[in-house]
């Protein structure tokens, strides 16, 4: 991880507006890569290996980038770093093109981000089925990053049968899903310290090797660390926990207040903030990810981008995870400008828009595809057929009434009654294991349909 700090920052400018050194005129080869320069809002580390490629002053190379900034910074007001200088973002165009697609694509937050939907958000019953996938798909992501010992299909079975968990790693998992519950509960609420010491104990119950660590924050002898695992090196050192809760208390303030007019932060950029903020101060002893992704969601939900329940943005967190501790080295690097983690963000949203859509679709083929069951009996209701349509891709699949129940987040009578209803129909046929029921399909199914099909 490159954590190289430049030159000098714009959050120094706040406390200091003199800090800056006066710009004078661009040399040649500084002029020759400016419009490179400032093309994207690169860190120290870029626009350093930039200049030299040019054979240029990578010195003069950032005064000019920085100058450039100069207009669109704002100081976070009541969030500080550790040496006293102020957390700042920029509000350029940088953020607001990707916030306007990402806008574009939820419907702006608000109860418009769910409406005049089809296909696959157009059903209710639906609707609910993928709610309740993308959360299974969130909690396991998330604890896969923090090392879970599962894969995600182990994972999401795990939270499909609705099993105990037994093993440390299974345990993070259910803990993660129990969590995001909880935050869908509290959209009400605002930010406390005792809503970060209950979240943080929801996703670590059962896991830590010292259980005292679960709902307390770290004490000042506590001496936590982020680690580059691949270097086995630290990488970050949170603030001395010498007066955490007072800073804790500055940030939930922040996320308990309504900036409007002149102070308005975009919902999303704030989410992303607040994201930030947990992980820098780095509250508890363990489970600090987990409770700042916890967070994000939370804010960006009570925000009104309803439409982020769909959405498992640690998936791709996951999968690019190099780029994820690389953004807030960035921005801790660069003075506080936490514009690097937040278009980090912005990134990740949009590439879950993205894989949502792709998702949408595939969905909407199986609804369509789930109506030729229909045609075997007529009176199939949505979560049967696809349950169906699974099984039929799935042939040696069995299922319960607890796993019916989680997939759909319906009652067990519900459940129980879908599935009898299978078997009456005699699409499905039961077996026993101990003295529960497994239902699976039929092998006689396929060929049915394909009779009834081809007529």
């Amino acid at each position: 991880m490159d954590k190289e700090k430049p030159p000098y920052s714009l959050s120094t400018f706040f406390r200091n507006p003199e800090s800056l050194p006066p710009i004078g005129p661009v040399s040649v080869p500084v002029a020759s890569i400016r419009t490179r320069l400032t093309s994207d809002y690169y860190p120290w580390r870029r626009i350093k290996r930039i200049a030299q490629d040019a054979k240029a002053s990578p010195e003069e190379a950032w005064t000019n980038v920085v100058y450039a900034r100069l207009g669109s910074i704002r100081m976070l007001s009541g969030l500080y770093q550790e040496n006293g200088d102020p957390f700042v973002y920029s509000q350029g165009g940088f953020m607001i093109e990707p916030l306007h697609r990402i806008d574009r694509a939820t419907g702006g937050g608000g109860p418009s981000a769910l409406d005049a939907r089809s296909g696959g958000l157009g059903d209710p019953e639906h609707q609910r089925k993928l709610r309740i996938r993308s959360l299974m798909d969130e909690a396991a992501e998330s604890s896969l990053i923090e090392g879970a010992a599962s894969t995600r299909k182990e994972a999401i079975e795990l939270l499909r049968s609705g099993r105990e968990p037994t093993k440390p790693g299974e345990k993070m998992i259910f803990n993660n899903y129990l969590a995001m519950q909880r935050v869908k509960e509290v959209l009400n609420q605002p930010l406390t310290l005792d809503l970060l010491l209950e979240l943080q104990t929801i996703l670590t119950r059962d896991t830590l090797k010292n259980a005292d660590e679960s709902g307390r924050f770290r004490l000042p002898h506590e001496n936590v660390q982020v680690w580059d695992e691949r270097d086995n090196v630290p990488i970050f050192t949170p603030p001395n926990a010498v007066g955490l809760e007072a800073r804790l208390r500055r940030v939930c303030d922040f996320a308990n207040t309504a900036h409007e007019g002149s102070e308005f932060i975009h919902p999303i950029v704030k989410a992303a903030i607040l994201h930030f903020m947990v992980g820098y101060e780095h509250p508890f002893c363990d489970g600090n990810g987990r409770t700042a992704r916890a967070i994000f969601y939370w804010y960006s939900l009570k925000a009104g981008y309803n439409i982020f329940e769909f959405l498992a943005v640690s998936e791709l967190i996951r999968r690019g995870f190099s780029k994820y501790p690389q953004a807030y080295l960035d921005s801790e690097s660069d003075g506080g400008d936490l514009t690097y983690f937040v278009l980090y963000k912005l990134d990740i949203i949009e590439q879950s828009l993205d894989k949502l859509s792709a998702y949408l679709r595939r969905e909407e083929e199986k609804l369509k595809q789930s109506e030729r069951l229909l045609k075997v009996s007529k009176d199939l209701n949505l979560r049967q057929r696809l349950l169906l349509e699974h099984a039929l891709r799935h042939p040696t699949t069995q299922y319960t009434v607890k796993s019916h129940m989680n997939s759909n987040g319906i009652t067990p009578a519900t459940s129980r009654a879908d599935l009898q209803d299978l078997v009456t129909k005699r699409l499905m046929t039961t077996m026993k294991r101990g003295k529960e029921v497994l239902y699976v399909i039929k092998p006689s199914l396929a060929e049915r349909l394909a009779k009834k099909t081809n007529r």
